[in-house]
Order: C-alpha cells, then sequence, then structure tokens
C-alpha cells in the first residue's frame, strides 16, 4: 500500500468519523440516554481528541524549524490547547452533582465546550468538501447547510431555551432554517421559549444568513489584508454577480460596512422609539438592535409575540422597520449607486463645480427603484382597500394607512406585522401571495423572484404579443439567456408551489387559503403567516423547511449546485413538428 491510499483512507476515516461526532451531538440532546449511547458518544469524542492531537503535534515533529512553525501557527496551537482544555473540564464536572457559583461556572464552560465542539466539527466537516466543490453554486448551498446545521444543534442545546431541556430536532431545524434563510416564520415563541444565549444565536444566524457566510468569511479575509486565489475570486464574482475582479475587495467592504451603517442607525432611532414602553435600559438597546438587525436582514423575527401589533400608534418604530426593510431589500449595488449619485450631486452644489456627472443611475437600480415604489404604492392602496372595514376597522385614519404601508413594505420579503393576519378577507391573502411571489432586488437580502426577473418577463411578454424581435426595456435589449433564466426562476417558484400546496393540503387540516398563503410565505422568504405555522405537523414543517431553503438560495443556485461536469456532445436533432394550443 503506497503513501497515496494510506492518506485517501485516513481522510476517509477522518469523514466518517465527522459524520460520526455530528450524529453524537444530536444524541447527546437525548434526555435519558441508555448506557449505549453514553459509551459511543464518549468513544468519538476520546477518538476526535487523539486525532486533534496528532494533526497538531505531528506537523511539529516533522518540521525542522519548530520555533518558525509555532510562531506561523499560533493562533491554532492555542486553539486546540483551549478545545482539550475546555473538553476535559466538561467530561470531569457534572453540573448538577456541584451547586452554588461553582455551578454556574461549571455549567458555562460545558456551554462553552458545546459550542466549540460543534464549530470544531462542522468546520472539519466543511473542509473536507471544499476539495470536491469548485463549482460556485455548490459552496454557497453547502455554507448554508452547514450554518442551518450548526444553529439546529446551538438551538437544541439546553443554554438555549428557557426550560433548559433544550427543543426537538424538528423545531430546532425549523427554526434555524427560518433565522439562517431570513424567512420569519416560527413554530416556538422567540421571547418566550429562548433564553438570551437562544435569541443571540438566532440573531447570528439572520446576520449571517442575511448577508451570506461566504461573503463574510471573505470580509474578515480582506479586512485583515490578505489575498485571495483565483478560485475564490471567481466564487465572489459569482455571489456578487460582479465580472470586474478588481474592485471584489471594495465591494465586499463596502457591502459590510453599508449593512453595519443602517443598522446601528435603525438601532438609534428604535432604541428613541422603545423608550415609552422599556426606558432607558440595556433591555431597550438589545431589544433595538435585535429588530434593527431582523429588519434590515428582512428575517422578520420579533422579541414580541404579537409582532409589531403593539406599536401601531408609533409611527417613529413602524416607519423605522419598514425603511429598514426596504433598504435591505432593494439590492446593495442600488445603494451604492445611489450613494455615489447623490454624493456628486450634492458636492455640486455646495462647491458650485462645473464638471459633467460621473455617476449617474444604472438600468438594474432604475428598474428597482421603480417597481419597488410602484408596488408599494399599490400594496398600501390595496390593502388598505380591502382591510379598512375588516382587520383594521377600529383604526383610525392615520393609523389605517401607516399600517397599509407597513405591510406592503414587508410583505414583499419581511416578515413583520402591525395588524392580526389570522382574518383577513380572501382578496388580502392572494393579493399578497402575488405580492410576495415578486419579492425584492436582486443582490440585497430579500426573496422572491426578484423585481429584475419580473421586468425581464414583462419585456419578453410585451415582445411576443406586440410581435417584436427581442424584449427591450428602456433602450437596451435583454440578452436571450436572461429571458431564459427569467422564465426558468418564475416556472421552477410555480412548480414548487403548486407541488407543496398539493402535499400540505393532505398532511395539514387547515382552511386552504391559509395553506397557500403559508406555501408563498416559506418560499419567498416573507415569513407571514395566518396563524398554521406553529401547527403544523412534522411532514408539513419538513416542507415549509425545504422551501425555505429553496427560496433563500433560489433556483438557479440550486439548479448550478446540482449540475456535474461532464464530457457532452452538443447534436443537432430534427426539429419536431408538435402540435400545440
Amino acid at each position: 500500500m503506497n503513501d497515496e491510499t494510506r492518506f485517501r483512507l485516513y481522510k476517509r476515516f477522518i469523514f466518517t468519523l465527522v459524520i460520526l461526532s455530528i450524529a453524537a451531538l444530536f444524541l447527546e440532546q437525548i434526555p435519558d440516554k441508555g448506557a449505549a449511547l453514553r459509551i459511543f458518544t464518549n468513544v468519538v469524542d476520546a477518538l476526535l481528541i487523539i486525532i486533534l492531537l496528532v494533526e497538531t503535534a505531528v506537523p511539529i515533529i516533522q518540521t525542522k524549524y519548530k520555533g518558525l512553525y509555532i510562531r506561523s501557527n499560533w493562533l491554532t496551537l492555542i486553539f486546540t490547547v483551549v478545545s482539550l482544555l475546555i473538553f476535559a473540564y466538561a467530561k470531569l464536572f457534572q453540573p448538577r452533582m456541584i451547586t452554588g457559583n461553582v455551578a454556574v461556572s461549571v455549567l458555562f464552560f460545558r456551554n462553552l465546550a458545546a459550542g466549540f465542539k460543534i464549530y470544531t466539527r462542522i468546520k472539519k466537516l466543511s473542509s473536507y468538501f471544499e476539495r470536491f466543490t469548485a463549482n460556485p453554486a455548490q459552496n454557497i448551498l453547502l455554507s448554508f447547510v452547514f450554518l442551518i446545521l450548526a444553529g439546529t444543534l446551538l438551538l437544541m442545546m439546553s443554554f438555549s431555551t428557557v426550560d433548559e431541556k433544550g427543543i426537538s430536532f424538528m423545531d430546532a431545524l425549523f427554526t434555524a432554517t427560518s433565522a439562517a434563510c431570513v424567512n420569519g416564520l416560527i413554530v416556538k415563541s422567540t421571547v418566550s421559549d429562548f433564553t438570551l444565549a437562544g435569541q443571540i444565536v438566532l440573531l447570528v444566524l439572520m446576520q449571517i444568513g442575511g448577508l451570506g457566510i461566504m461573503l463574510l468569511s471573505f470580509f474578515t479575509v480582506f479586512l485583515l489584508g490578505k489575498k485571495i486565489s483565483l478560485q475564490d475570486k471567481m466564487l465572489l464574482s459569482y455571489m456578487l454577480s460582479e465580472d470586474d475582479s478588481s474592485s471584489l475587495r471594495s465591494t465586499v467592504l463596502e457591502i459590510v460596512a453599508v449593512t453595519l451603517v443602517l443598522e446601528a442607525a435603525g438601532a438609534v432611532l428604535l432604541f428613541i422609539g422603545f423608550v415609552p414602553t422599556l426606558g432607558l435600559s440595556v433591555k431597550n438597546l438589545y431589544y433595538s438592535i435585535f429588530h434593527s438587525v431582523s429588519a434590515f436582514c428582512n428575517a422578520g423575527f420579533s422579541l414580541y409575540d404579537t409582532g409589531l401589533e403593539t406599536f401601531r400608534l408609533n409611527p417613529l418604530i413602524l416607519l423605522t422597520i419598514a425603511f429598514l426593510i426596504i433598504f435591505g431589500g432593494i439590492g446593495f449595488s442600488v445603494l451604492k449607486e445611489l450613494r455615489l449619485f447623490f454624493k456628486e450631486r450634492i458636492a455640486h452644489c455646495v462647491f458650485k463645480e462645473k464638471t459633467a456627472y460621473k455617476h449617474h443611475i444604472g438600468l438594474n437600480s432604475r428598474i428597482a427603484l421603480s417597481l419597488t415604489a410602484g408596488l408599494l404604492l399599490t400594496g398600501t392602496l390595496l390593502f388598505y382597500g380591502f382591510e379598512h372595514g375588516n382587520s383594521m376597522a377600529d383604526y383610525g385614519l392615520a393609523e389605517q394607512y401607516l399600517s397599509a404601508f407597513f405591510q406592503s413594505a414587508t410583505l414583499r420579503t419581511a416578515g413583520f406585522n402591525s395588524v392580526p393576519f389570522s382574518h383577513f378577507l380572501t382578496p388580502t391573502y392572494l393579493f399578497m401571495c402575488a405580492f410576495m411571489f415578486i419579492g425584492g432586488g436582486s443582490g440585497g437580502t430579500a426573496g422572491g423572484m426578484k423585481t429584475g426577473t419580473l421586468s425581464v418577463l414583462f419585456a419578453a411578454g410585451k415582445a411576443f404579443f406586440t410581435g417584436g424581435d427581442k424584449p427591450v426595456i428602456g433602450r437596451f435589449q435583454v440578452p436571450e439567456h436572461k429571458v431564459k433564466s427569467a422564465v426558468l426562476i418564475f416556472f421552477a417558484g410555480i412548480i414548487t408551489v403548486l407541488s407543496a400546496i398539493f402535499i400540505l393540503s393532505i398532511t395539514e387540516k387547515h382552511n386552504l387559503v391559509h395553506i397557500v398563503f403559508e406555501v408563498f410565505s416559506a418560499i419567498t422568504a416573507a415569513g407571514l403567516t395566518a396563524g398554521i405555522t406553529p401547527l403544523l405537523s412534522l411532514a408539513g414543517k419538513a416542507v415549509v423547511i425545504l422551501l425555505m431553503f429553496f427560496g433563500r438560495l433560489g433556483a438557479l443556485t440550486i439548479m448550478a449546485a446540482a449540475v456535474f461536469k461532464s464530457d457532452r456532445v452538443n447534436i443537432n436533432l430534427p426539429q419536431a413538428d408538435i402540435a400545440i394550443g
């Protein structure tokens, strides 16, 4: 057996061990484990510790320049030592056998150990898959899978829930998927069932899910002043739809900076808005940050069980949340163009410059802005028209228009509500489904098929019915591959929606209109519900989880991730004359 074969077998052994260790993490959450399960989890932990020690010690032993190696890898070595100490501490001490402040300390370190175990095993598994995923779409898909898996494990831990028992695997998977895919549908109360630690897990999942774990990884690399490989540049270009690789670094840094600035500004305004109910307190600060991140990432998670119904008389809170949703969902490229556009014009006005303008609003931004404004206005008028005498009958006129605008802003992507959703008129549910399906702008945190897709479909339809040769938007011709992509996105979404409605109509015993609304909400990352989400069966939850995942990644990414390289030969076959219509 040669060295290459041994190395390949070793890697397979490591992969199998990591898979078993992740399974052991789930098994450790079972309240009453038998002796066999305890032995299994302890053996897996021991093997992993041995592997960790071997992989750390062997390079030190083999290298000729040990001092240089240690100085170059000091962070990894410290992490290894800390991990071993925490694992040992957690295994040796049983908190239920200790009382007082010592028990609190032991619990803290055991929880820290759990976090380290999840991080190290997910990191190990992801590094194994990196060797096989040259396809950028596969990298993005797997990054979300690992993020959801880590979130699921953390939410199952005792420190995440108020009753200190954790939540079931299905509920944890549902909640983690909803947060990572910035959806907002919940089966457990965010404020009543989760501890502060559990809520912070959701907050981190929302922030990472909104921006994308790959983008945040590259941001860290750029922040440290390091360079990335050509393959990483291709991945980043795919994620950002950016053809100019020279501007990738500035684009990533600007996206994260804009996100943090807008979330901070939103948190300040929300802090002021929450003062009448929460006062000048740390709780107010936390609630403000949580809701600001949730709104900008279009996640829809709230620390109030009734959503924002309590604040329907507070325009500062509702308008702040609404505009955070709009800014987050309209697309980062649009925000960048708007910043440069207004910066240049303000500079010309202030300094009286007479040079020609360099920055203009591009076609993509004009489409996103015009459709967003049109949909906001139309949604406001439709919601007011249908519900002013129904769910908003007891509201004043100003409250009605404010709530109608707020729901118009949130229904296409975010999931907040200032009006109870369980007793809307059927036309309200149906027009909201259409608006949710459209979604927000490309390149932002919103879901749906996106405003750009709608504009391409409209242009293609207009060209078809008017006998035009090519679809045209403004003075620009739409490329054929863009039309094909738009049609694919539309029909993939419709087929998925119809399939999900059919399955849920079998597994669930709820009103069909409510089921339709739930399906559209899940696949478009809108996160709105007519109240049936916590009542879903296991099969229903599984279907909605898949819808949320599909909706966040999109049809194009999932289909691109499923494509494997093959040596195909293109052959022109005879054309078929098929009778249609």
